[in-house]
């Protein structure tokens, strides 16, 4: 029996309004490909549209220099 892995939720609303959870790895891809309006992170909501969501880059290590607060990507750990 494999060992459960907590994964976090993510609130998003979609372009048509709809509001559903997803996983960090879910949300890169809806914000890539331009299917969410907004999402949620602790400090509040993020805009997409007005570009200032980013996506995560594993291979730079410029950028953001905080903790590194989600979770890794699948295989990744």
């Amino acid at each position: 029996m494999g060992v459960a892995v907590k994964r976090s939720l993510i609130q998003v609303v979609y372009l048509d309004g709809t509001e559903s959870t997803v996983s960090n790895d879910v949300l890169d891809v809806l914000i890539a490909t331009e299917k969410i309006l907004r999402f949620q992170r602790s400090g509040g909501w993020v805009d997409v549209i007005r570009g200032n969501a980013k996506l995560r880059d594993y291979k730079s290590s410029q950028g953001y220099k905080g903790p590194e607060r989600r979770s890794p990507w699948p295989g990744k750990e």
